[in-house]
């Protein structure tokens, strides 16, 4: 019996520990899933790409006849308040009595683009910038165009203009995949970038 509850209470404190991390993942796989069986295309998860501002981890590509979709997902829960300017965007939940800034997510996909034309440049015309929220974020009035919720994908995607044929859609894909190749290398990389954000260095 306490052996039980010790195991229990272990399993209690990573998911506690590990709750952002394990929201996110659920949310981004929801959020892929949903893109691929909407526009039919080809999806690629937790993709990692290196350009002259070191490596860049992008939640999700998509590989669409209306052009390579660039997804950054995000879970926040409340009201998003921000514009494509702001540096910062600020989270207001639980009925307004917290308040907390997040990083302009385009501005944070910027630089995934950015890399990504490097790496690319024959596609740099076909990548489109997009950020999605959970269905529980309620956006604001000065929220981009580009901002939708997981629920608007589809309003969203039909109103692209389509901009590749299936064969030009087979070639990017087949690109794209090359960057699963070194996958293991530059998400250690990023790793030990963010733990020297996270140290000042």
């Amino acid at each position: 019996m306490i052996t039980f509850i010790v195991i229990l209470g272990a399993i209690v404190f990573c998911m506690w520990f590990f709750q952002n991390q394990i929201v996110g993942h659920i949310g981004e796989k929801h959020t892929a899933n949903r893109i691929r069986a909407i526009s039919k295309g080809t999806v690629f998860r937790d993709v990692y790409v290196e350009g002259s501002h070191g490596v860049q981890q992008i939640d999700i590509i998509a590989v669409t006849e209306k052009g390579i979709l660039v997804v950054e997902k995000k879970t926040y829960i409340g009201l998003i308040v921000g514009s494509a300017y702001d540096k910062q965007w600020t989270v207001i939940a639980g009925w307004g009595k917290k308040k907390y800034s997040m990083k302009n997510p385009h501005h944070q996909n910027y630089g995934h683009i950015m890399a990504l034309h490097e790496k690319f440049p024959a596609l740099k015309d076909k990548f489109i910038d997009l950020v999605i929220f959970g269905n529980n974020a309620k956006l604001g009035d000065r929220i981009p165009e580009d901002t939708i919720r997981d629920r608007d994908f589809k309003k969203f995607y039909r109103n692209l203009p389509t901009r590749m044929n299936t064969q030009e859609i087979e070639s990017a894909a087949q690109t794209l995949a090359t960057l699963n190749k070194d996958r293991a290398r530059l998400k250690a990389k990023h790793k030990q970038k963010i733990r020297q954000k996270r140290k000042g260095q």
